[in-house]
């Protein structure tokens, strides 16, 4: 199935074709940049995570983890030489910004005159440049957005000219089970130009549109589709990891067939792509570096910083203030779904109530049923909101509280009427059934009780003398000590601790003299 979908996302770009070419202002720039993407067939928009994302789609800058660069040096055609070089900067909280140096040169023409001697003796050179500067943020956990200025250059003899021009780039990977290892790349390049110097000539938009996907951990197909007014070219490639440092690469686009390896070492690489086109054979080699401390364990960092700072303020009651430090920790982190999760009920929290810092007995049960909404506890936030509510009918935070839960339970019964003294009468309901042997209910009624008061002394002793019927005398002693020291005058709970404690280490005595 995994590979027929990426044979699929392939195919479909060589029902383009190619429409011709010829003539297109800054058509260097369709030359690529690194060798790894060359040796796919420059089918990379989709992919773009090492540094010439610069070059490839701005977005892709988002996906890095340590500064890095990479130079491209390419043996074109008739002495044609190709360069390309890019540094990404990872920001660990805003983003990566990038820089990247584009050439394509070629000397030695002779000067021509109309008279003899037909010649002036001097050589002149054809060369056009691109300098750029990128940004490349991760906006949602499966959506990453990045922009480029670029300003190029183009001397021809003694005349240059030249144009400023905006890109921006856009890069989707799917979060759902079934595609979870589809990426879909955007750039779109010119969308703003203006000229300068020695031309009329306007830079066309160019779109380009790329799907990769990985068929195994180690194997991805990709597939580009460029279009301008110009033309409209076809790019497929795919990449094989072997032994997880070495790589083959197979490329076939509108104009060459593509081929290349890959060594990567620690964090130094390098790359060859050779190519067949219709004027001879090309070679592209670059190599890479990356350095630096890991900038995605900062921004974890940070982001568990700022989440420990928005939990603190939940503790306490701030809501409003969580939310802020939530929201910060996420915007570093989006990858982080507790800290989504966290975010999205706190929000729904704060519309209600922004604080509830305030030692009263309404404010401690409200910060407790938040606390338990936030673990998804539905049960005792029902319940400590349903008793809230009970003793003042008129706290409007309660009900909205309470009446949004329900609502995400989908509860729709009719609320019944809660007993001001529901402490009571569960204690009384526990005892009750400890009578019966109902030792189960024992337990439930008396946790219910400590969800209201968690320094209920009554509820822990009988806790505890449910446990003790049904074996489980951990559990019992527990409980009892829990009680004792709540009440440290409690003789009777203090002998029963001590008499099972005694009997207890009784028993492991018999057991070793075994």
């Amino acid at each position: 199935m995994n590979i027929g979908l990426a044979l699929l996302l392939m195919g479909e770009a060589v029902l383009y074709g190619r429409k011709g070419r010829g003539g297109e202002p800054g058509a260097f720039l369709s030359w690529g940049a690194g060798a790894r993407s060359l040796g796919m067939g420059r089918a990379f928009v989709a992919i773009s995570d090492d540094a010439s994302a610069t070059y490839w789609n701005p977005a892709g800058l988002a996906q890095l983890d340590k500064k890095e660069v990479t130079a491209l040096h390419a043996l074109l055609w008739e002495g044609t030489l190709y360069d390309f070089i890019s540094y990404a900067h990872p920001l660990p909280h805003l983003g990566t910004l990038g820089v990247n140096i584009t050439r394509l040169g070629l000397g030695g023409f002779k000067e021509t005159t109309w008279e003899e001697p037909y010649g002036t003796g001097k050589t002149f050179s054809d060369s056009q440049s691109a300098y750029g500067v990128s940004f490349g943020k991760q906006l949602l956990e499966n959506l990453a957005l990045g922009a480029q200025m670029r300003y190029l250059s183009h001397t021809l003899g003694d005349h240059t000219s030249g144009h400023f021009t905006v890109d921006t780039g856009l890069m989707f990977r799917s979060v759902s089970n079934f595609l979870e290892d589809l990426k879909i790349g955007l750039n779109l390049q010119n969308i703003l130009s203006f000229n300068t110097g020695d031309t009329s000539e306007k830079l066309p938009m160019r779109l380009r549109l790329g799907a990769a996907y990985k068929i195994m951990k180690n194997w991805t197909l990709a597939s580009d589709i460029q279009v301008s007014e110009y033309a409209t070219r076809w790019h497929l490639g795919t990449e094989f990891w072997a032994f997880d440092y070495i790589a083959f690469r197979l490329g076939a686009e509108s104009e060459e067939f593509n081929l290349g390896f890959g060594i990567r070492w620690r964090d130094y690489g390098f790359d060859y792509a050779g190519a067949l086109h219709e004027l001879g054979t090309s070679h592209r080699f670059s190599a890479s570096l990356r350095f630096g401390p890991s900038v995605e364990l900062a921004r974890e960092e940070r982001a568990e910083e700022l989440y420990q700072e928005g939990m603190s303020a939940i503790s306490k009651g701030y809501y409003q203030r969580a939310v802020q430090r939530l929201s910060q920790a996420f915007s570093i982190n989006p990858k982080n779904r507790d800290i989504k999760m966290k975010l999205d009920r706190i929000e729904k929290v704060a519309r209600i109530a922004p604080k509830m810092h305030k030692e009263d007995r309404d404010s401690r049960l409200f910060r407790r049923a938040v606390n338990l909404y936030l673990d998804e506890q539905s049960t005792p936030v029902l319940t400590i909101l349903r008793y809230l509510r009970s003793l003042d009918p008129l706290n409007r935070k309660a009900s909205g509280f309470l009446d949004m839960v329900k609502k995400e339970e989908g509860i729709t019964k009719p609320e019944e009427k809660t007993p001001v003294n529901l402490l009571d009468q569960k204690l009384y309901s526990a005892l009750n059934y400890f009578w019966e042997g109902r030792f189960d209910m024992v337990i439930k009624e008396s946790q219910e009780v400590l969800w209201l008061d968690p320094d209920n002394v009554v509820a822990y002793k009988r806790m505890g003398s449910a446990y003790k019927e049904m074996g489980l005398m951990d559990k019992a002693l527990e409980s009892w000590r829990k009680a004792l020291s709540l009440d440290p005058s409690d003789e009777f709970t203090r002998s029963l601790i001590n008499q099972f404690s005694m009997e207890e280490r009784g028993e492991e005595s018999e057991r070793e003299e075994e």
